[in-house]
């Protein structure tokens, strides 16, 4: 038989996920500034002063490096999202099975 968590273990288990969770949205909402703001800033900032063959090059290679930055952040947004939503399928499984050991016991 699987030994019965107590219910203070069972929130503080979703309470460490969910904190987890909210610390990838945290970075996935960093990179995403980081991405969107600071780097297309300086993308097109340095587009308007250097001209040439090579800056065109640059800035491409700029641009795909912005992009995979925004698909790193939203990978990590995807998953900050499912830790949340097991972790919520999780503590709310592991609440009724909590439930119907007491209705048992009673």
């Amino acid at each position: 038989m699987v030994p019965q968590l107590s219910e203070n273990t069972i929130k503080m288990n979703f309470a460490n996920a969910a904190r987890q969770a909210e610390q990838l949205e945290q970075l996935a909402a960093e990179l995403s500034g980081l991405a969107g703001n600071d780097l297309d800033g300086s993308l097109q900032a340095l587009a308007g002063a250097w001209h040439g063959d090579s800056s065109s090059l640059f800035l491409q290679k700029g641009a795909a490096l912005a992009d995979q930055i925004r698909q790193s952040a939203q990978a990590l947004q995807d998953a900050a999202n499912d830790i949340y939503s097991i972790a919520r399928r999780t503590y709310d499984a592991e609440m009724q099975a909590l439930e119907l050991a007491r209705v048992r016991e009673a």
